[in-house]
């Protein structure tokens, strides 16, 4: 081993909490410029001089360029080292963020996007889980990477809190929007150093022998029931997931909430609800040992609160109560995203082919970022208000075939336990 370099065992306890620390708040800070949005809604359009559509059609563009990128992504986490992958992703998320900062023309944003999705997606998706994995033992992976998920949901609501505050500072939403660009700018250089700095050189870190590619074990994915019912379920949960962004427009132009109550509200339904969320679905899903059940839930209890918001009247009087029900939903919906991929395990998708089995469930399960946003940008252009009518429609119809999903997975087991009965009795005669 390199003198240079460490292990998990080998680590310092100062060196261990600065690795967590710092690839944790990435996981915010390296997407705060993308995310704008689900807080700053109006003041993004505003700036920009955007309607909706093309705001939509940014994030699409933003949506391609990661789907392309997940794999590589994954492949270049094992060639560079993740000190080096995470400056980078820092810095050029810092430049990028620079850029935007100077309220460009809607061409040049569609570069920025394309951009930011090579820096969120292809340099920095693999630094994240591979990061917390290299300073963790067997034992410890499962509290660490549970603590890194609470430093994210904590720097979420602390940063928007301060950007918030940075935007109500001006009077013009222009110049409070360009200076919380400019503090995400800012918080990326400060990672950028930070990640130079105090993560170190992991042993064994980068695969220098090469895998050969098994095509039987991608063969094998495709060829799973729980693979595909997994990745149709995540498709349609994502759907509904990435979508609630557009609970903050709809806050401001149906009730006439104040842009700082929707960023409040949006903040806290983003980072908030997901805090609580995480653990306690999670605790759920373990105690009744069925992810399909959990989700089968969240689901329910999210598409009946989307058609009671579809159902309500339309009036300022109504406007806390659809709140509420907005952060019901998100609360029982972060839950149900997060316990997703626990469904591979409940459909006995074998270790072996869990790679594949992942990259299937990344290409498909996230292509709701490609055309989500350009769908509901072009109806809220065309229809104003009353296309968030059918906006939360869809996404109800969207939670109910995830729960759908969801009710199969759990069909598909009882099959699998009625096979391995019929087999043990064929046995035993």
């Amino acid at each position: 081993m390199n003198k240079n370099e460490v292990t998990n065992e080998s680590i310092s306890g100062f060196t261990r909490d600065a690795v967590i620390g710092i690839i944790s708040s990435g996981a915010v800070v390296v997407f705060l410029t993308f995310l704008v949005r689900y807080v700053f809604y109006e003041p993004v359009l505003q700036s920009l001089a955007l309607n909706n559509e093309q705001l939509g059609v940014l994030y699409g563009l933003y949506g391609t360029t990661a789907m392309i990128s997940y794999l590589p992504g994954g492949i270049l986490a094992d060639k560079i080292r993740i000190k080096y992958l995470a400056t980078a992703g820092f810095g050029l998320s810092a430049i990028l963020t620079f850029w935007y900062a100077t309220l460009p023309s809607y061409e040049t944003l569609k570069v920025i996007f394309l951009l930011m999705g090579i820096c969120t997606t292809f340099i920095y998706w693999g630094v994240r889980y591979k990061g917390i994995r290299l300073v963790s033992t067997d034992n410890t992976y499962s509290r660490n990477i549970g603590i890194s998920y609470g430093i994210v949901g904590v720097l979420g609501l602390v940063v928007n809190f301060i950007s918030m505050w940075i935007f109500n500072c001006f009077s013009d939403p222009a110049s409070g929007f360009n200076m919380v660009l400019m503090f995400y700018a800012g918080l990326n250089i400060a990672f950028a150093i930070a990640s130079f700095l105090l993560i170190p050189k992991f042993k064994d870190e980068i695969i220098k022998k090469k895998k050969t590619f098994d095509l039987s074990e991608l063969v094998a994915a495709v060829k799973h029931p729980g693979v595909w019912l997994t990745t149709l379920c995540m498709f349609f949960t994502y759907t509904v997931y990435t979508s609630l962004s557009y609970t903050v427009p709809y806050v401001q132009a149906v009730f006439g909430a104040s842009v700082t109550m929707a960023a409040l509200m949006g903040n806290i339904r983003m980072y908030g609800t997901s805090l609580f969320s995480s653990p306690v679905i999670g605790a759920l899903a373990t105690k009744i040992k069925s992810p399909a059940k959990t989700i089968v839930l969240c689901m329910a209890i999210t598409a009946i609160c989307l058609f009671v918001i579809v159902l309500a009247p339309q009036m300022a009087g109504f406007m806390i109560p659809a709140i509420i029900l907005i952060m019901l939903l998100s609360f029982f919906m972060s839950g149900a995203y997060g316990v997703e991929s626990s469904l591979f395990t409940e459909t006995k998708v074998p270790a072996a082919i869990f790679g594949s089995a992942s990259g299937i469930l990344s290409l498909i399960g996230f292509l709701p970022d490609m055309f989500v946003s350009p769908i509901a940008g072009k109806w809220l252009d065309t229809y104003g208000n009353q296309a968030y009518t059918y906006i939360f429609i869809a996404l109800g119809i969207s939670a109910i075939l995830s729960m759908g999903c969801a009710l199969l997975v759990l069909l598909y087991n009882k099959k699998i336990r009625a096979s391995l009965q019929t087999d043990v009795e064929e046995i035993q005669a």
